[in-house]
């Protein structure tokens, strides 16, 4: 990708698919020249934050903001921002107030006056009127509140500690028995209505289990798993899951499907195939490949975003739902759900053998490389329509990127996704580390310039991503600094990750493979040698929660992987290492696998 030389003209906004007229607001994008008209014509900015996938959004669209008098009223005095919530993660955890539409009354700035969800017409043209006249007569009161709230928060960050202690096998333990507190041993999943799937919980219940064996870890997961699959939650028509239900049976979904969802989704179920042997795990995973393949595929390669809600459409059956338009497809394509889509067909290819999942994991890795990621920067956050890729440098692409890319190189054993892993992380380490206190930021510094933008957040899942993939890179390179990170980012989280509850699933994940070595299945020989590929294909297919895996030629490889240096040799042979001792070499793949076994 090359660097960009012009600034690219604004796109459209998104607006219901149903009659509505919200587009008759002068509505503006969310950047310095909208906050700075703002400051000039001395007027608050609304905020509007939706999603192409959002029912309630749509609704506002055709209800609320189609309202020749909230119209007038936004046009005349207030500057409308639209922001879409999945073009623009950033903003959205900074000022989602619980829910889609999330609207948000700020200052000038950007600071928060007053927010909400969904209003009606009165409703809301009563608040809008109300902080009309509070900002117009209360304005010096508002700002030194926002500044004293500012100071404190300031203050508040700056006076954290890295805490004491190091991150330990009690991290796992304490989450898991969480875990089990929330657990619904009716209706599996964890918490009341509404209820998501919790995927990161199921994949830590099965990992441990692996480890642990404990059985009721895996009943937990499987209880889950099981319910979900036999529920209204996957559509029984076109596959697929739904992002949640609004009831604890699972019985009345939410009818959007996400790909970040059903990725997530598609992890559990091969994991859930892996550790049981089920099949109907199996077929469900192929069922969730079939769905994204038909209805959230990129002829060009890569994946698209969701799919929309419409009630009345997913409640036809097969034979009325041909006379009928599908819901609309949101068509961009985000870098950092297409690495997690990308990871997970890899791991389809691994637990199932088909070469057709590692060919789509493959062209959606070069389309996101060619036009989404550049050396030195790093990757940009989605590419739409064809156009240059948009917003560069958020924690959440670059992580989710690196793994895939790690996934395809011990996959393949092409060298340049490796390099581009490595070099993705070395992004984040130059771009969002905290040299201070450690830990990941999720926005680059030069992005901090508008109201909650100005304090870099260091979100709990996007830095436990972090830590899983530069475990995988330590391990793959041999560079103690990948490692060094890793630790240091686990202890800056220790004293947060409790206020996650079963959130925090990942952040034990990630603490289990930073202080468990994995087994590091190696390979050594041509990589166009059949010997080699069976070896390699052998050590893909074994299931265990946590290895590494690579195949190293010795005409153009370096055998030195940190402390363990491989010896040439005549023949492809393998080697199973751990904690720096290795196994004797191994000729065939039933060496390996027994060796694996035992």
């Amino acid at each position: 990708m090359t660097e960009k030389k012009t600034p690219k003209a604004k796109k459209e906004h998104h607006f219901s698919p149903r009659p509505n007229q919200a587009h008759l607001i002068n509505w503006h994008h969310w950047d310095d020249d909208t906050f700075n008209l703002a400051r000039k014509e001395n007027k608050p900015v609304f905020l509007s934050i939706g999603a192409v996938w959002c029912h309630w959004c749509h609704v506002f669209d055709e209800t609320t903001l189609s309202d020749p008098e909230v119209i007038k009223l936004l046009n005349r005095d207030f500057i409308p921002v639209r922001v879409d919530a999945d073009k623009n993660p950033h903003i959205q955890s900074r000022y989602l107030a619980g829910g889609w539409p999330t609207n948000t009354f700020l200052t000038p700035t950007g600071d928060t006056i007053v927010s909400g969800t969904y209003m009606q017409p009165n409703d809301f043209k009563q608040l809008a009127g109300n902080v009309r006249k509070y900002y117009a007569t209360h304005k010096g009161e508002l700002y030194a509140t926002i500044a004293q709230s500012k100071v404190r928060k300031s203050l508040d960050r700056e006076s954290q500690q890295i805490p004491e202690g190091e991150p330990t096998e009690d991290i796992p333990v304490q989450v898991i028995g969480t875990i089990k507190g929330l657990f619904d041993p009716i209706h599996g999943g964890f918490g009341k209505e509404p209820k998501f799937p919790q995927q990161e919980v199921i994949e830590l219940l099965l990992s441990e289990y692996h480890i642990r064996g404990d059985k009721e870890l895996l009943d937990m997961a499987a209880k889950s798993l099981d319910s979900m699959m036999e529920s209204a939650l996957w559509d029984k028509v076109e596959k697929g899951f739904f992002r949640y239900s609004t009831r604890s049976d699972w019985s009345e979904p939410h009818y959007e499907k996400m790909l970040e969802g059903n990725a997530s989704l598609l992890k559990d179920y091969l994991l859930g195939y892996q550790v049981t042997g089920k099949e109907s795990y199996r077929e469900i995973a192929e069922g969730i490949m079939s769905y994204i393949d038909i209805n959230l595929s990129s002829p060009g390669g890569g994946f698209y975003g969701s799919q929309d809600a419409d009630e009345e459409y997913y409640r036809l059956d097969a034979k009325a739902r041909e006379k009928e338009h599908p819901p609309k497809i949101d068509t961009h394509i985000y870098t950092n759900w297409n690495g997690m889509v990308i990871s997970q067909y890899i791991r389809a290819y691994q637990a199932l053998g088909r070469e057709t999942y590692l060919n789509r994991a493959i062209n959606a890795l070069e389309l996101l490389t060619d036009k989404a990621y550049q050396a030195g920067t790093g990757m940009y956050h989605y590419i739409a329509d064809g156009k240059e890729a948009e917003l560069k440098g958020l924690l959440v692409d670059q992580v989710y990127m690196a793994d895939a890319l790690t996934s395809a190189y011990e996959t393949t054993s092409n060298r340049k996704y490796l390099e581009a892993a490595a070099d993705i992380i070395n992004c984040v380490i130059k771009d969002l580390w905290d040299r201070h206190k450690g830990g990941f930021f999720d926005i680059p510094e030069g992005s901090a310039r508008i109201g909650n933008l100005t304090f870099r957040e260091k979100p709990l899942i996007e830095n436990a991503q972090a830590v899983r993939v530069l475990n995988r890179l330590f391990y793959l390179t041999g560079k103690e600094n990948f490692h060094k990170l890793s630790g240091t980012t686990l202890k800056t989280l220790l004293n947060v990750f409790p206020d996650y509850s079963i959130q925090a699933a990942s952040y034990a994940l990630a603490v289990r493979e930073y202080i468990n070595h994995p087994i590091q299945i190696t390979i050594i020989g041509p990589k166009r040698d059949p010997r080699t590929a069976a070896l390699h294909k052998e050590g893909l297919s074994i299931f265990l929660p946590w290895k590494v895996i690579q195949v190293l030629d010795p005409e153009s490889d370096p055998l030195e992987i940190g402390p363990i240096t491989y010896p040439p040799a005549e023949e492809p042979l393998a080697y199973g290492c751990r904690e720096g001792a290795c196994s004797p070499p191994m000729r065939t793949p039933k060496e390996l696998r027994d060796f694996i076994k035992g």
